[in-house]
């Protein structure tokens, strides 16, 4: 876009008093963009909020895109000053306001709202709202859009610790992915594939989907992906008791997470504990115990005890 098209903020909070209706709801939304783009996301939100007023005062006269492009611009404001709770709840409003004249964008902003409750921590309800927008008639449904729907509920189970439905919606969602090529996101759903079969002591299957998804790590020469996928597949590895190779995949692991620019402490305290547990299993229990020393300082460094 030309800069000298663009709206002087200056100008358009000058034309606010003259203007009136749908016209000062416009100007707000652009106004409320600016914001943004400067990260004052207070007043974003309050702008998009005045907008949001304005547009459903006159909703007979705007389009259900302005009311979807308004709400957008709230949730967005809300998740930045980390109020996902109330940017959820604002998105399932959303929903009831568009559901009746738009679906498809009812529809979209029912899943936003199980993104929303996912990151506040509401599993039940993120897995209430996916669950529902499976259910919605979706005339522009495609196997990647099939592939996401189970993709959020499989990973919410998980989250519930309902490991055996998980599983069946992650399958579900590794063969959209997988016909509508989408590699990375197969690997994904093979990762927690493991993790569920881990959880419910299938060390078989879990060997399968961790092994699957090592494979795309490699091939990808993708170093995060690859030490997550190690130690998936070093935990598959302790349930079938094949001790050596799990050590041994586990210190990959952790050796690559230490190479990585921003090395992931969670991940790598998981991998020490893990290694603790099997050497303690071999009788090295000293060697175990100098692990656990070192753990519990790092985690208290980490978690800032």
């Amino acid at each position: 876009m030309n800069i000298e098209n663009n709206p002087d903020e200056k100008e358009l909070w000058a034309s606010i008093p003259r203007s009136e209706g749908v016209d000062r709801a416009e100007h707000f939304v652009t106004l409320s963009h600016m914001a943004y783009d400067r990260g004052d996301f207070k007043s974003a939100l309050a702008l998009c909020e005045s907008a949001r007023d304005i547009y459903e005062s006159h909703q007979a006269t705007v389009s259900t895109q302005a009311l979807l492009h308004v709400y957008e611009g709230i949730t967005w404001s809300l998740r930045k000053l980390d109020r996902e709770l109330e940017a959820a709840e604002l998105a399932l409003h959303a929903v009831d306001v568009l559901k009746e004249d738009n679906p498809v964008d009812a529809t979209f902003m029912l899943r936003e709202a199980g993104r929303f409750f996912f990151t506040a921590g509401e599993h039940q309800k993120s897995l209430d709202c996916h669950l529902k927008a499976m259910q919605e008639l979706d005339p522009e449904i495609t196997d990647y859009t099939i592939g996401i729907d189970n993709y959020n509920v499989g990973f919410t189970m998980m989250k519930l610790e309902r490991y055996p439905e998980a599983v069946h919606y992650l399958i579900k969602a590794r063969e959209h992915f997988k016909r509508d090529t989408e590699p990375e996101k197969v690997y994904f759903c093979d990762q927690y594939l493991a993790v569920s079969y881990i959880e419910l002591a299938n060390g078989v299957e879990a060997t399968v989907h961790a092994q699957k998804g090592l494979d795309f790590a490699i091939t990808a020469q993708n170093s995060s992906l690859e030490s997550w996928a190690k130690y998936r597949l070093g935990r598959t590895k302790i349930l079938l008791a094949e001790l050596d190779e799990a050590e041994e995949l586990l210190s990959q692991a952790l050796s690559i997470n230490s190479r990585s620019i921003e090395p992931d402490w969670e991940l790598a305290i998981e991998i020490e504990k893990e290694i603790a547990n099997i050497l303690t299993t071999k009788g090295r229990v000293t060697e175990a115990d100098e692990i656990r020393r070192r753990l519990k300082t790092l985690e208290e460094t980490i978690k800032g005890e």
